[in-house]
């Protein structure tokens, strides 16, 4: 193999090279101190520094659990603001549902009377406690159904 003389010199200089990385490792490796005159073995102890700590600490054992439960708190957060939004509108409805009612509910009135069958006295009685069965037994599941979410304390 011919080799001129700018091959020599350049595995010469790959030779100091390899060999200054594998002095600053081993310096590194045993902890002595840095030889500031030496440039070359200076740089490559803090590379080797570098890639012998790690870029990050430890992610925690947990850390998936704890993912978990941040997320669950912010749900259950939304979700009561969601509720209670819920709820605030839904009184203001019937609040406005009422009060349209008292305004205007006279001048209604003939005409939902209009809508409604012709049916004997008795029968009113009936239909008025349907009404009154359904509207209990709906307000007997909601209580229940607030009363399971915790939003009803027992004394």
């Amino acid at each position: 193999m011919n080799t001129t003389p700018n091959d020599h010199d350049r595995f010469e200089r790959e030779a100091k090279e390899w060999l200054a990385q594998e002095r600053a490792r081993d310096e590194e490796r045993r902890g002595l101190p840095m030889d500031a005159d030496d440039r070359a073995v200076a740089e490559y102890r803090l590379i080797a520094r570098a890639l012998r700590t790690p870029a990050m600490e430890p992610l925690p054992m947990d850390l998936a659990a704890q993912i978990v439960h941040h997320v669950k708190a912010a749900q259950t957060m939304g979700e009561r603001v969601e509720r209670w939004l819920l709820n605030i509108l839904g009184f203001v409805l019937a609040a406005a549902a009422a009060a349209a009612v008292v305004m205007y509910g006279s001048s209604w009135l003939p005409a939902f009377t209009g809508l409604l069958p012709d049916l004997p006295g008795q029968a009113w009685g009936w239909a008025a406690l349907l009404v009154g069965c359904l509207a209990l037994s709906g307000l007997g599941q909601g209580m229940a159904r607030l009363w399971r979410a915790g939003g009803l304390h027992h004394a």
